[in-house]
């Protein structure tokens, strides 16, 4: 990064062990590289987009997030098409788009990679949901998508995945894998050739990134387009066989060609849009998530947002 003067630090303040351990050290760092700092307090109401917005009217050469992939959710919301670049300092418990990056886990040495990083433009995405009759739009970097895997990280909350962490995560989708409804609903896709295409699916995720931790589905962040994956019908025993092709075999990768009967298929596409089967009574409504959020349920446009968020990488 170019000499660095200015940053503002969007910290998450559920993360508060992390704050207390690794804040003191953190800014001793920028203080010894001569950086003035600004803190900013991310909050759940997703105000974070206005509040940097109103920082950058000063001059700064960065925001640094520090919390997990929602705190950045939030910070490339206010920094999406701006020339101010975003680093990220990992305190939370997934950390997908840090993992990408190859930033350091300690805070304190993430801060010190980032003094020495340099902006990268990465093309966003983007996802529509309509919500009692309103559609909002939200941009995001790593995934979108609808079905059990959003189930799953809504489910993990409440397992308090701030504190439990990863374990958070076993338990969550453990309980959705026995006890979430699948249910089928419809895709339309559209491929990087143009092909319009369209079938019925129990889940599916539009990925970004190369890496969902253990998972290498095809994605790249510098990529101008999305990797999906879908599970077609509503069977407990494909998905699960989706699941393990994934994890444990590879399933998905570039340099590995798609088996005839794989549970799983994988396209590029630049966008899907989800909707309800019509005439078909649901249990509840489907998840619908971006880069870990929930943020509606049933219907989702998600697609290529024709705008960039410069990353600090190396």
């Amino acid at each position: 990064m170019k000499r660095v003067r200015r940053i503002v630090l969007l910290v998450n303040p559920v993360f508060e062990r992390h704050r207390r351990r690794s804040l003191p050290g953190m800014m001793q760092v920028l203080a010894k590289a001569g950086v003035e700092v600004e803190l900013l307090e991310a909050t759940p109401d997703r105000s974070a987009k206005d509040a940097i917005r109103s920082a950058l009217q000063h001059p700064t050469d960065a925001v640094i997030a520090c919390g997990g992939d929602g705190t950045v959710f939030d910070a490339v919301q206010g920094l999406a098409g701006s020339e101010v670049p975003l680093g990220i300092c990992p305190f939370g418990t997934g950390n997908i788009l840090a993992q990408n990056l190859g930033i350091p886990r300690n805070p304190v040495e993430a801060i010190r990679w980032l003094l020495g990083a340099t902006p990268r433009a990465i093309p966003l995405g983007k996802i529509t949901c309509a919500n009692r009759a309103e559609e909002h739009s939200w941009f995001f970097a790593m995934a979108a998508g609808m079905g059990g895997h959003a189930a799953m990280m809504a489910a993990a909350e409440r397992y308090g995945k701030h504190s439990a962490g990863k374990i958070a995560y076993f338990g969550a989708g453990l309980e959705t894998l026995v006890t979430y409804p699948l249910q089928p609903f419809e895709i339309e896709i559209t491929t990087v050739a143009g092909e319009v295409l369209q079938r019925q699916v129990c889940e599916m995720i539009a990925v970004h990134v190369a890496e969902l931790n253990l998972w290498h589905p095809g994605g790249g962040l510098e990529l101008p387009f999305l990797r999906l994956a879908s599970v077609e019908g509503a069977s407990r025993l494909r998905l699960a066989q989706a699941s393990v092709g994934a994890l444990v075999f590879g399933e998905g990768q570039r340099d590995r060609a798609s088996k005839a009967n794989a549970a799983a298929r994988y396209e590029d596409v630049t966008r899907v849009v989800c909707r309800p089967i019509a005439g078909l009574e649901y249990k509840q409504p489907i998840a619908v998530q971006a880069d870990g959020e929930i943020l509606g349920y049933s219907s989702a446009t998600i697609e290529m947002a024709g705008v960039s968020v410069k990353l600090l990488a190396k």
